[in-house]
């Protein structure tokens, strides 16, 4: 029998060099989810929501959390429907649990990110074996950008999350049948509510890929019961819709025409990039594990079906986001737990054919580790000159920066030379450990940059220094960190930007927006306490025009201004 007609148990059988944990699915899963967790949820909470998407998507759930409106999500109290409401309802969720705070705000998508991981290992574990279910599991853990979206509040790690459970799932309703179907499609519809119709795009093309390459694509509709599986996703997901929809005129238009059509087919409406932009976000993003991935045996991972599906469902992934107009670094991240399923099987297997000296030494392997080494020198480099580099970043965040580069160095050059001398399993286990010890590092790296990528400080310094009744005017963008920690509404001046629709169809549009200097003027020179959010250029280009005032916030290139209300 070949290895491609190997039946489930015996693929599940097929023999790892690598060491096992008790075979227990419960206690892999424990130590698994331990270890991956421990690298998501630190720090979680202590580190001020960056500007814009992280202190956007928290002030959208606090304000459902308080209002109670579950139908249309709201920031700066109008109406915002770019995006589907799970996000959000599980945001008010953990702030009525935990608290408002960043632990809440961002707990989704740490939960998510975790979910992730163990559906990898679950689905490795299960068609190809206990210990590669645990490798694939752990790479996914440790590649960078998957670790680093953990702890980012974003739509993008809860869709990878659900898109991740409904490709696995019908995978293994293909080879198993039962009832893996509906997990899929129940995964499915909490995707749509997650992102939108992108949920049911990338598992259903997958699938129908994979289909196609294993001739088998006839009779697909009634094997996946498709129909009840489409009225299974219709009846969870268009409620909301249906009622939004009702709720706010317009947003069939914006939403489904806008946010989708224009923005897969547009590149000025939305963030364009050439059709190589993932190519190197996914070589970057997967670190470590891409430095080894040419030296693994790809030929035996496609004799699999379980590793053809993870190819061609990862090649559809790129192909999708690669065609639309609009990219994102976060948007391919749905192929990463694909790419660490096939990456562990080939590892695996390479490894497997060194032990049995079919293939040489693992020269590849310690070249790996050596470059690795290298990136570490190079991070220490960055580090040790930030001065001297013009982005401020290096500078910030010089000392976490350097804290990776002395792992990734001791890291690399410890398991080249583990590789040399032929001890694989440490040398492996010394990559992982190395990687969760940079990805900690990376952590306070987050820390460092607060100053530049976070106005949670300014904020704060708003809600205690100025008067309750003060109105906060920013001139000439919006803040988006300015009403989750002050609980104050905003009054904006200049461009709306994603407030466009909650302005056009708010009843008090008048009294929030204003578009020229003369309004922000107008409105500082209004009676009653006033506190201005304006960037430091313009406010040495105004001072002379705005009077008496105090500073009352700084945070790298804003200013927070109160008028005083009698001369000095």
């Amino acid at each position: 029998m070949s290895e491609t007609e190997l039946p489930a148990s015996a693929e599940a059988r097929r023999p790892t060099p690598f060491p096992r944990l008790p075979d227990s699915p419960i206690i892999q899963a424990i130590v698994l989810g331990a270890f991956a967790g421990a690298l998501f949820f630190f720090h979680l909470g202590t580190y001020g929501l960056w500007e814009p998407d992280e202190s956007r998507y928290a002030e959208i759930a606090r304000e459902m959390f308080l209002s109670g409106n579950l139908i249309v999500p709201h920031l700066n109290y109008v109406a915002y429907i770019e995006k589907p409401p799970l996000l959000y309802w599980l945001g008010a969720l953990w702030m009525a649990l935990f608290g408002v705070n960043e632990f809440a705000a961002r707990f989704t998508s740490a939960l998510a990110a975790l979910s992730g991981v163990i559906a990898t290992w679950f689905f490795a574990r299960r068609t190809l074996g206990s210990a590669r279910g645990l490798l694939a599991g752990a790479i996914l853990a440790t590649s960078a950008l998957y670790a680093e979206m953990a702890q980012a509040l974003t739509t993008d790690m809860l869709l990878t999350a659900l898109v991740t459970i409904a490709l696995f799932a019908f995978f293994l309703h293909w080879r198993e049948g039962g009832r893996w179907c509906w997990t899929a499609y129940l995964a499915t519809a909490l995707g749509v509510l997650a992102k939108g119709p992108v949920a049911v795009a990338i598992p259903v093309l997958a699938m129908a890929a994979f289909l196609w390459w294993e001739g088998e694509l006839r009779g697909a509709i009634a094997r996946f019961h498709a129909i009840a599986g489409a009225v299974i996703v219709v009846a969870i997901a268009a409620p909301w819709f249906i009622a939004i929809s009702l709720r706010e005129p317009g947003f069939v238009d914006f939403y489904f025409i806008g946010e989708h059509i224009r923005r897969f087919f547009q590149s000025s409406y939305s963030h364009g990039g050439p059709a190589y932009y993932y190519v190197p976000v996914i070589l970057g993003g997967m670190l470590p594990w891409t430095l080894f991935a040419p030296f693994i045996s790809w030929r035996e991972i496609v004799r699999t079906a379980s590793g053809r599906f993870c190819c061609i469902g990862s090649i559809v992934i790129v192909a999708l986001f690669s065609a639309a107009s609009a990219k994102l670094i976060p948007y391919v991240l749905p192929a990463f737990p694909l790419f660490a399923v096939v990456i562990a099987d080939g590892v695996a297997t390479r490894v497997r054919q060194i032990r049995a000296d079919t293939a040489g030494a693992p020269g590849g392997f310690a070249a790996a580790a050596a470059v690795l080494a290298i990136l570490g020198a190079g991070a220490l480099g960055a580090a040790l000159l930030a001065a001297h580099l013009r982005t401020p970043y290096a500078i910030f965040g010089r000392r976490a920066i350097g804290a990776i580069g002395i792992v990734g160095m001791i890291g690399g050059i410890t398991a080249s030379a583990l590789f040399i001398r032929r001890r694989i399993e440490a040398a492996f286990a010394v990559v992982i450990a190395a990687t969760a010890l940079a990805l900690i590092a990376g952590s306070y790296v987050r820390l460092e940059l607060e100053p530049l990528r976070s106005y949670a400080d300014l904020a704060h310094a708003i809600a205690d220094k100025a008067p309750p009744d003060a109105r906060i005017v920013c001139y000439p963008r919006y803040v988006q960190a300015l009403p989750f920690y002050t609980g104050r509404r905003i009054i904006l001046v200049g461009p709306p930007t994603e407030l466009a629709f909650g302005a056009a169809h708010a009843p008090d549009a008048g009294q929030y927006f204003f578009h020229s200097l003369a309004d922000a003027m107008r409105l500082w020179n209004a009676p009653g306490p006033v506190v201005l959010v304006i960037d430091v250029w313009d406010l040495d280009r105004l001072r002379g025009s705005l009077g008496d005032f105090t500073v009352i916030g700084s945070e790298w290139q804003k200013r927070a201004v109160l008028k005083n209300r009698e001369p000095r």
